[in-house]
């Protein structure tokens, strides 16, 4: 657990919000619209993301991120 805070530490700003869209089940262009980015910039931001959590699919680390979040203390959480 220690080394996946580690590592969901190392997330960008932009690539945590690209992920929270992700588990509201948003898609890639949906996300661009509303954060005012490209798909293909959203899609390079989960890609990031799925590279630095260790996972394959964009689900995988949103789920991931979100499970991590919901555990740890409120006060913890940036």
């Amino acid at each position: 657990m220690a080394r996946l805070r580690a590592k969901k530490a190392e997330l960008t700003r932009r690539q945590i919000e690209c992920l929270e869209w992700v588990a509201l089940g948003k898609s890639s262009s949906d996300i661009g619209s509303i954060l005012g980015i490209s798909p293909m910039t959203v899609d390079e931001h989960v890609k990031l993301a799925c590279d630095r959590l260790g996972v394959r699919t964009r689900i995988q680390a949103a789920i991931l991120y979100q499970d991590t979040a919901i555990r740890e203390p409120a006060s913890r959480r940036s």
